[in-house]
């Protein structure tokens, strides 16, 4: 009896399932250290992430510069120049256009929801008027938190203008000494130093793609829907394109939460009818904007299936809030990208190559 079971040989199915799942709970394991460590660390690691962004972004333009024979430090602390000037005109861009008229415009959505619900009550009852109502909440429940977060943000500004003075200061060794840095990172890793360059380099490009289209769609949408907003009449137009502009960095969720909003301010201010105008100048920008403009503008670099995106934004949501949202697609997207890379040179092995597990080893 004991002799059959020390000779028992698991079927294939198990052996290389039993393979994939313990390789599976490894990588989990590891994820969850790495993102436990960067949020225990996120004062150092957040100018760190955003350093790196600005410069993926800015590097053409430092190349430029350097072709015209500036000196590298000048050259970075000119890009350095750029990005603050870019994050000062739109802080006060949404200071302006936003932080300003909250009151306002917290007001204009409530009265947007408050119209619905009398629409859904006088068009199918009172029964009918849950869906308006958990709009009306669910919103106003957002608006009391931004607004709070606005009249309440000492701390979170100190913290925040903190991260950038860090991240501008990153940015401008990333550029002045990056190609030195990196070359000592990938010969790390010796014999393989070309394959660690080569995947360096399709995440560094994944995520200037994400970046640069994401940014350029979202100019797109907020003047397509702040044009709209302005020939229909709506109010609130600067306000309406500035939210859109912002939102649109969060993949699928700030395009309906933008889109709700522009909805209910025109409701507010037109009923129903304007509503339905403003709903439908909503869905063709976002339309084009989906169909035609992000496939060229962010391109194949960053091409994501659409559950990896939702999942991937909630799980940034998460474990950093808004702005886990907006970190979650570049760094998976460059993630995607250098397995990707190491895939295509033969440096991962394929389902069909694991060696399964036996008693044996």
């Amino acid at each position: 009896m004991d002799e059959a079971v020390g000779d028992w040989n698991p079927p294939p199915w198990f052996a290389i399932s039993s393979s994939v799942a313990w390789r599976f709970l490894v990588v989990v394991a590891a994820i969850g250290v790495f993102v436990a460590a960067t949020v225990a660390l996120g004062v150092i690691v957040l100018p760190m992430i955003f350093g790196f962004f600005f410069a993926s972004v800015l590097s053409p333009v430092y190349d430029k510069l350097r072709q015209h024979r500036w000196r590298p430090a000048l050259a970075s602390f000119a890009c350095l120049l750029i990005v603050a000037l870019t994050i000062g005109l739109l802080v006060y861009a949404a200071l302006k256009a936003v932080v300003g008229p909250w009151g306002e415009l917290s007001t204009k959505l409530t009265a947007g929801a408050d119209t619905l619900q009398q629409k859904f009550d006088a068009r199918f009852g009172s029964g009918a008027s849950s869906t308006p109502t958990i709009i009306r909440d669910d919103f106003g429940g957002l608006a009391h938190l931004l607004l709070n977060g606005a009249l309440s943000l000492l701390s979170v500004v100190t913290s925040i203008a903190s991260t950038l003075l860090v991240s501008l200061l990153v940015l401008f060794f990333y550029l002045k000494d990056g190609d030195r840095m990196w070359r000592a990172i990938a010969s790390l890793g010796g014999s393989r130093a070309a394959l660690v360059d080569r995947i360096g380099v399709r995440m560094w490009i994944a995520v200037r793609s994400f970046i640069v289209g994401t940014a350029c769609v979202a100019i797109v949408d907020a003047i397509g829907i702040g044009l709209g907003a302005l020939v229909l009449g709506v109010p609130s137009v600067l306000s309406i394109a500035m939210i859109t502009f912002f939102l649109a960095f969060i993949p699928y969720f700030g395009a309906i939460f933008g889109g709700v909003i522009a909805c209910l301010i025109a409701v507010a201010d037109g009923g129903l009818q304007k509503g339905i105008a403003m709903a439908i100048v909503v869905l063709i920008v976002q339309q084009l904007e989906s169909n035609l403009l992000q496939p060229v503008l962010v391109g194949r670099q960053t091409k994501l299936h659409p559950l990896v995106v939702a999942l991937g934004v909630i799980a940034g949501g998460a474990i950093a809030g808004v702005l886990g949202m907006f970190l979650a697609i570049p760094l998976i997207a460059a993630g995607v990208a250098g397995i990707d890379e190491l895939r295509r040179s033969g440096g991962a092995p394929r389902l069909n190559s694991l060696r399964p597990v036996t008693p044996d080893g």
